[in-house]
């Protein structure tokens, strides 16, 4: 767990004044202050998400060869039958899940008309760019990291379970906003 709490809280902090003042600098006259915070916040998982994809986990790379798998369910089922501790299989399982529910979220914020099809190819997408640029790195020696189709599935599932809880939360608010005009 160490891992997760060397996340470079500064350089998030700096990223963020900096965006800060660049969209003060253009002055726009409107605002839209929970549109800003959602910017900001794509913003700080965006950096948070690849730290913890992109850089080693124990802070030092180790070069080694470049492992792939191809094969779905592999690693999943390793995980499922593996007798030993099993706060990895929790980590490496739900971990591959939790972590790109953000990523639903915001495709419901920033598309209006959000599909599944949309959450379905971003979801894709960005777990491929991420494990492709794992099997980049891991073959130049940058860190020690594997392609696995068994994360991008994961991944993607994490993916259109926020998609999933972000249109559920979006309906009940629209829900409880016009039941709170007709009570008006």
């Amino acid at each position: 767990m160490k891992y997760i709490n060397d996340i470079p809280v500064l350089l998030i902090l700096i990223t963020l004044l900096v965006y800060a003042l660049i969209r003060l600098i253009q002055k726009k006259k409107h605002v839209k202050i929970y549109r800003e915070i959602i910017n900001m916040l794509l913003i700080a998982y965006v950096e948070c998400l690849l730290y913890l994809t992109l850089f080693p986990a124990n802070g030092t790379s180790t070069p080694s060869l470049a492992s792939i798998n191809l094969i779905p369910f592999r690693t999943i089922n390793l995980y499922i039958n593996f007798q030993g501790d099993f706060s990895l299989q929790i980590i490496n399982l739900l971990g591959n899940i939790v972590v790109f529910i953000p990523i639903g979220i915001f495709i419901v914020l920033f598309i209006k008309k959000a599909t599944f099809i949309h959450s379905l190819l971003i979801g894709i997408g960005s777990t491929l760019f991420i494990e492709v640029m794992q099997l980049v790195l891991s073959i130049n020696g940058v860190i020690s990291r594997s392609f696995d189709v068994d994360d991008l599935l994961l991944n993607t599932i994490g993916v259109l379970i926020g998609y999933f809880m972000a249109i559920l939360l979006r309906a009940y608010l629209k829900r409880a906003d016009s039941r709170i005009r007709t009570l008006k």
